[in-house]
């Protein structure tokens, strides 16, 4: 009983997070979730590259600058790297892993403003992840760019 009482508790306290989520970034969320089990496996594998101590980043802007040019620099570098309607981003949600965004102008500042830095985005086509984070002095950014193939991109966990 106890793990029950303490499971509907997480999902009612998740599901508070993601209403708040939704509501602060609501001028470029989608209806569109994603599960894990809907994530390439090398996506994944991917992401936990990036989080190594020996991992460099593809670019880095330091930690002092602007608001405004740190949203610039992160949109600018996911376009570079074919971002181009929509994205999804990796959330601490069980009920919603993955949130759909809509990339408009200054979709930055809306993800900022409604979620926590470190950020991770998976590209819609499911052919790039990313992720910014927040170091010491400075706010580091990794791309990884996956298999196109059919078999590369399938979980091995939806097989």
């Amino acid at each position: 009983m106890t793990s029950e009482l303490q499971r509907r508790l997480l999902e009612q306290r998740e599901g508070r997070e993601l209403e708040r989520v939704l509501r602060a970034a609501s001028e470029v969320v989608t209806a569109r979730t994603l599960t894990f089990a809907e994530i390439p496996d090398d996506a994944l594998d991917a992401v936990r590259g990036f989080w190594s101590m020996a991992a460099e980043p593809a670019a880095t802007l330091n930690d002092e600058a602007a608001s405004e040019r740190l949203d610039a620099w992160a949109e600018e570098l996911l376009a570079e790297h074919g971002y181009r309607t929509t994205a999804f981003l990796l959330t601490d949600l069980g009920l919603a892993p993955w949130i759909e965004f809509r990339l408009r102008p200054g979709w930055f500042t809306s993800i900022r403003r409604a979620t926590e830095p470190s950020w991770v985005f998976l590209r819609s086509d499911l052919g790039a992840v990313a992720a910014i984070s927040e170091q010491e002095y400075r706010f580091e950014f990794f791309v990884s760019h996956l298999p196109q193939t059919g078999a590369g991109r399938a979980s091995r966990r939806s097989r």
